[in-house]
């Protein structure tokens, strides 16, 4: 009896101890990676080193595949980045930003304010306001929700990195509610709001029409990482600009592109737009440089479609504009005939690669480019030609601006 008491415990002695081997092994390739690849270290307030010294000490007490997800999950708020993503979440993991953020939260003043709200989202229906002062979650201050998951590696975050944090807490976890108080002219209100959630899910890849005033509208319904795309933009454009039509000018809506894409789609978007080639972003390989001292950095070229259309062209974007829609607006603001309009973008930062944890399946994907555009800005500080202070205002803007 005994010795089968002493063989069951050498068995669940080993398998404690593979468990931690594997979580040790996952834990140092995704740190180590993150190390040598990530591009963006030097934009962040980010001590990594730090954050490898404090997560690695709580390797000991993971004995579940659920609290090793955690574990990485939390190492990547440290970087509080939103172009980060895992694969994996849990019951009790934040939305993600921008995607399921149907309202912006901005710091002023140490004080916490909605300063845009996302059209075709159910929240518009639920009595917030912009310029609401964001008191109350779910019976907790927002100011202390925010203090309390800030990055442990961070002694003094800046209102980057509150943000961040704030527009993660609004945007909620998956398992509670969203119970709220707002402060509106001297009134505390309190609010139930849904889950982030369109208000009608539209299955077309995009949309268009002819407006009054023969203005060609087309709006991107958050399929940039959609191949189909490639040939449906540039029949929307001719039969925009037919013998029937012929618009004076064209509106392209960016505004709902939280998801981002790829660059084949960017393409034949913009290549509809131009007559000869030209430069569209700069590419840098950051971690390249940072392990071997060569520096690898190109220009990626623009090449024109058949039958370009030439008349101005305004092209909005929103909060909800990410990653592949920025890298549009920035391409499409160096030719002469466009115009961008609406208010700062999602700032997602640069091309990402993704990579899988062998042990644990966890696939995460992380800024290893930093992106510009031709004349060198960085693609996250990008402002448009004309800049609105909301989702609403961009499109009465840019119809004002055809007008003119």
């Amino acid at each position: 009896m005994r010795k089968n008491i002493i063989a069951i415990c050498l068995i669940l002695q080993s398998f404690a101890a593979f468990s931690q081997s594997k979580y040790l092994s996952d834990f140092n390739y995704f740190w180590e990676t993150i190390n040598t690849e990530y591009a963006y270290f030097d934009a962040k307030q980010t001590n990594w080193q730090k954050v490898k010294e404090v997560y690695s000490k709580r390797l000991n007490s993971i004995k579940e595949d659920w609290e090793f997800t955690y574990l990485i999950e939390l190492m990547k708020h440290e970087l509080y980045d939103a172009h980060f993503t895992l694969n994996k979440n849990l019951a009790f993991s934040f939305r993600l930003i921008p995607n399921d953020v149907d309202a912006f939260v901005s710091l002023k003043n140490n004080k916490y304010y909605i300063t845009d709200i996302r059209d075709n989202y159910t929240i518009k229906k639920f009595n917030l306001k912009i310029d609401d002062e964001l008191i109350v979650v779910n019976d907790t201050s927002f100011k202390d929700l925010v203090k309390k998951n800030l990055p442990i590696s961070i002694k003094k975050p800046d209102n980057k990195v509150k943000e961040y944090f704030a527009n993660l807490i609004f945007a909620g976890r998956h398992n509670q509610p969203r119970k709220i108080k707002v402060l509106r002219k001297g009134k505390f209100i309190t609010l139930k709001l849904p889950k982030p959630n369109l208000k009608k899910y539209n299955s077309k890849l995009l949309d268009y029409k002819l407006l009054s005033g023969n203005i060609g509208y087309i709006r991107i319904n958050n399929s940039l990482g959609n191949n189909n795309l490639i040939q449906q933009f540039p029949k929307a454009v001719d039969s925009l600009h037919n013998s029937l039509h012929n618009s004076k000018a064209i509106i392209i809506d960016l505004r709902n592109t939280a998801n981002g894409g790829n660059t084949d789609v960017a393409k034949s978007i913009m290549g509809k737009f131009i007559k000869e080639e030209m430069p569209y972003q700069i590419h840098e390989r950051v971690g390249l440089e940072r392990a071997f001292g060569i520096k690898r950095k190109y220009i990626e070229l623009l090449s024109p479609l058949k039958n370009p259309y030439k008349k101005p062209v305004y092209v909005l974007v929103s909060r909800w504009t990410g990653s592949v829609g920025e890298a549009i607006a920035q391409g499409f603001s160096n030719m002469e005939n466009v115009t961008v309009v609406g208010t700062t973008m999602a700032k997602l930062l640069g091309a990402i690669k993704c990579k899988q944890l062998q042990n644990s399946g966890i696939r995460f994907c992380y800024p290893f480019e930093k992106l510009y555009n031709v004349n060198g800005l960085p693609r996250e500080h990008f402002k448009p030609d004309f800049t609105t202070n909301s989702y609403k205002e961009t499109y009465l803007k840019a119809l004002e601006l055809i007008d003119e």
